[in-house]
């Protein structure tokens, strides 16, 4: 067999290796939700009663739309009111990214995928995010919420829409909408 003849059938193997992300999106009424790893280790700046909504349109991974939208929410506790960090805030590409390897991170193992997204916090004084998306082996998507954010110059506090933020939400399939 000539390698012209055997390309066709090695093309057609190496597609029975390919993984269908297809089933990641989300549809009408579905969401992925979950709550924030509760290790100190694995989260700063959040209190482990953050919950989060995340919706998927996995057609748009690599495409020019939304790939999703996610939510956070924090019941509020004693005198504290109920804490709405992002709001359906769409995941958007970071375009000068793009072209480098690290919009494609590999995070190990059971990671099918990972992508950086940008986010915009519900309050228009907060200083945007990332969003880093993996889609795991076990239907799970895991998403780290990143925020430099400023540390306190000189004893002043920092605003609370500008603290360093890190933390680790992995999220199973619902439906409905995770409750907030």
């Amino acid at each position: 067999m000539t390698l012209a003849h055997s390309l066709p059938l090695w093309l057609a193997m190496a597609g029975l290796g390919c993984t269908d992300l297809d089933r990641f999106s989300t549809g009408k009424g579905e969401s992925y939700c979950g709550s924030i790893t509760a290790g100190e280790a694995f989260r700063a700046g959040f209190s482990q009663h953050v919950q989060m909504r995340l919706k998927l349109d996995v057609a748009e991974l690599d495409g020019p739309g939304s790939f999703g939208t996610v939510s956070t929410f924090e019941a509020g506790v004693a005198q504290s009111p109920p804490v709405t960090l992002l709001e359906e805030a769409e995941l958007r590409r970071i375009p000068a990214m793009e072209s480098d390897v690290i919009s494609r991170i590999d995070l190990g193992e059971g990671r099918l995928r990972t992508r950086v997204f940008a986010v915009t916090p519900a309050d228009p004084e907060a200083e945007a995010m990332l969003a880093v998306v993996s889609l795991r082996s076990d239907d799970i998507v895991e998403v780290r919420l990143v925020r430099a954010g400023r540390e306190p110059a000189s004893g002043a506090p920092v605003p609370e829409g500008r603290r360093p933020l890190f933390g680790i939400f992995p999220l199973a399939r619902k439906a409905g909408a995770c409750g907030f």
